[in-house]
């Protein structure tokens, strides 16, 4: 189990220097946080993910390259896997690395680290919305979905301008969309930096809960019910489009590990609407507010039976990855229309080949 998190700076005059911590009565000696740097550097002190051992203390850090020269570091018992945290330390490091300015980032530790702690128990679901929930890498995904390929310089300038940033550590954004399939990078003989591919595209959206449905439908539900809840959903479902607000509503529900838990148990039953506190074991003023967000948003709707409010999903969640078919088309136009080099081009088409489904 995780104990503590600390955001180290590089110094050329003071060396390694604590900047933060959390929280603030856990101890690390300057050798160790020394110790984690030098473990960086020597790995040419390239941005990303390392896990070491010093001594008895079981760390996991993630390093923002030589240019911010910060890293963030969890602390774990010696019986953990440090690897286990990777996609989630680097989600929380990109959040502190984009704040390190004005040190926001020190406010939200607490936060942050107590959100981290869960990452290992998420469901695949629940970690492609925390991954696709940061703006920057939402961002990035839509910047490949339109043009296929880029280079990490042009792709890290068009972020600076579009976010309004002077500097961007942009592996600790690109590093989960890698480890989970979605990008993949590659230098290409001829070109200055790594382009980045995208190989998989992602889909997000809202769906009928089909486990709800289905007991509308059976007959489990009386008429009355059955009817006003159908009729909810067929009205719903009638004007829905894909927004980009909405997408923003879902993955703030997956990455709450409190939403993500009432939004399960609403998959498989209508709840009596005072009691669902009980049933998950959970603060009540916690799981009130909760409905109350997702009823506003229209994922929830109140039903009466047996002279009872009720609460019953009126729209669940569908996150699916997907072969990218339509680059392959794109990527003969930007040949034809000569905009992307060859050679980058050849070798998107090997890497989405690489990556059909078999």
């Amino acid at each position: 189990m995780p104990f503590g998190i600390i955001v180290v700076r590089w110094d050329n005059r003071l060396g390694a220097v604590l900047e933060a911590k959390y929280p603030e009565d856990i101890r690390t000696t300057e050798d160790q946080i020394m110790k984690i740097y030098t473990a960086h550097a020597m790995g040419e002190a390239a941005a990303g993910f390392m896990s070491m051992r010093l001594g008895n203390l079981n760390v996991a850090s993630y390093y923002a390259g030589w240019e911010v020269n910060y890293y963030v570091a969890l602390l774990l018992t010696i019986e953990e896997n440090a690897d286990d945290y990777e996609d989630g330390l680097a989600e929380i490091a990109a959040n502190i690395f984009a704040k390190l300015e004005n040190e926001q980032y020190k406010a939200e530790l607490e936060d942050l680290y107590n959100k981290l702690t869960r990452f290992p128990t998420l469901s695949e679901e629940q970690k492609m919305g925390v991954i696709l929930s940061d703006p920057t890498r939402l961002s990035i995904i839509e910047r490949l979905i339109e043009e296929g390929n880029t280079t990490i310089s042009d792709l890290e300038v068009w972020l600076k301008h579009k976010l309004d940033l002077k500097a961007i550590e942009l592996y600790s954004f690109l590093a989960p969309l890698i480890k989970n399939g979605l990008v993949t990078t590659q230098w290409v003989e001829g070109l200055p930096s790594q382009c980045v591919f995208l190989i998989r595209d992602v889909f997000i959206a809202r769906v009928p809960a089909r486990i709800i449905v289905k007991k509308a439908r059976s007959g489990e539900l009386s008429a009355e019910v059955s009817s006003e809840y159908m009729d909810e959903v067929k009205n719903f479902f009638r004007d829905y489009i894909v927004t980009p607000d909405d997408t923003e509503t879902i993955t703030k529900i997956l990455s709450d590990p409190d939403a993500y838990d009432i939004l399960v148990a609403l998959r498989e039953s209508i709840l009596p609407k005072g009691e669902i506190h009980k049933l998950l074991d959970k603060k009540k003023s916690v799981v009130d507010s909760i409905l109350q967000a997702m009823d506003k948003a229209g994922f929830t709707m109140d039903l009466r039976i047996e002279k009872r409010t009720h609460t019953a999903l009126k729209t669940d969640i569908k996150v699916m990855t997907f072969f990218p078919e339509y680059l392959v088309e794109q990527i003969g136009q930007q040949y034809n229309d000569q905009i992307k080099p060859p050679r980058m081009l050849l070798w998107h088409l090997k890497a989405l080949r690489d990556s059909y489904p078999m």
